[in-house]
């Protein structure tokens, strides 16, 4: 494990790499909207022992890669995709040619795939509970209480704070204004992020390669409903989508972040490896 300093389009950001000894493939892995990528570290061993060399990183703002105060950052959330993400492919593609190319995006991450433009150059890509933001795509409480975050709460604490102080609210890491506020804009839009205006170009369309999408049953942060929107968007890949239920696992719960918890190493681990290889 080692990690390494990659410039960005708006600074400095910091990754770190799992290497194998014996690779053939190369994954990088886009995390989570406010998940450090040390919450990943785990999987990527494993994954690494599998002939696998990982790469995992924070986006600008987050965890290693937040250099100095967060509420002087200027950058937003497509920067995270058409910036950061697109930064470590290239790096991934200069550094390791002739493995496979994989790419793991999870949450958020697999919906800033189709904001990089190296991405279309990627073997695969897995997708693990991306999904829309769009508040109608959830029901009941979920519905309320995310309609009630984009419209209220996001633009209240991010004014108030000069970014969203997520760690206050569910324990994630704080986010930089711009992020939180075009990511509550996407949120209010059927379209989502393709409703936005500013985004300078999206490559859903442009990748042809295969697409692995799973989505999770028990999943309160990623419906089903909200998964199926986001894998259609890359509507001219070789799709293939796969839906986690708990009671096949053995399980009571596996929820939005379980996927990478140690106890589906012999289960959940070995299909996202068949995938990603």
């Amino acid at each position: 494990m080692r990690e390494v300093e990659i410039e960005s389009g708006v600074g400095v950001i910091t990754a770190t790499i799992y290497d194998s000894i014996d690779p053939n493939t190369v994954l990088v892995i886009a995390s989570a909207t406010g998940v450090k990528q040390s919450f990943y570290k785990k999987f990527a061993e494993y994954l690494s022992s599998q002939n696998v060399t990982v790469i995992t990183f924070d986006y600008y703002g987050i965890g290693l890669s937040l250099k100095g105060s967060i509420k002087k950052l200027t950058n937003d959330a497509e920067g995270w995709g058409a910036e950061d993400l697109e930064s470590v492919i290239d790096y991934a593609l200069n550094n390791f040619v002739g493995y496979k190319k994989s790419l793991l995006g999870h949450s958020i991450g697999g919906q800033l795939v189709g904001l990089s433009k190296s991405s279309t150059k990627m073997d695969k890509i897995v997708l693990v509970a991306a999904q829309s933001g769009y508040w109608k795509l959830w029901d009941g409480v979920g519905r309320i209480k995310l309609w009630f975050n984009w419209h209220i709460l996001f633009p209240l604490l991010t004014n108030l704070f000069g970014y969203l102080p997520s760690k206050k609210i569910s324990g994630m890491e704080n986010l930089p204004k711009n992020v939180a506020n075009q990511w509550s804009k996407w949120g209010k839009n059927k379209d989502y992020l393709l409703s936005d205006k500013s985004l300078k170009e999206t490559f859903f369309e442009k990748y042809y390669s295969e697409i692995a999408a799973f989505s999770i049953d028990d999943d309160d942060f990623a419906p089903r409903k909200a998964v199926e929107w986001m894998t259609g968007r890359y509507s001219n890949a070789k799709t293939k989508t796969r839906h986690l239920i708990p009671k096949d696992y053995n399980t009571q719960k596996i929820g939005h972040f379980g996927v990478f918890k140690e106890r589906f190493k012999d289960t959940i681990w070995k299909d996202l490896l068949n995938e990603i290889k």
